[in-house]
């Protein structure tokens, strides 16, 4: 019964790492390819979530500035913009 039952948890495993690897964005998936091992993969990710996470401050500061810097010239119209 022991052999049987780590076939189907073997099986359950690689449908689970190949739904998993489906829904990973591909800049993501092309970590896991280049990386050679667990923790250069984990160094890898950790360096890419937080480059990600600078990288939308970064579009948020910017947006923050152009809405506060925003001027109208007199008589312009929206849809003119």
């Amino acid at each position: 019964m022991w052999p049987d039952q780590e076939k189907r948890v073997q099986k359950i495993d690689r449908l689970e790492r190949s739904l998993l690897i489906q829904g990973l964005l591909n800049d993501i998936y092309s970590l896991i390819d280049s990386n050679k091992t667990a923790k250069d993969l984990w160094d890898a990710l950790a360096r890419h979530m937080l480059g990600s996470e600078y990288g939308e401050q970064d579009r948020k500061a910017t947006a923050l500035y152009e809405y506060e810097t925003f001027k109208a010239t007199e008589g312009e119209l929206l849809l003119d913009t």
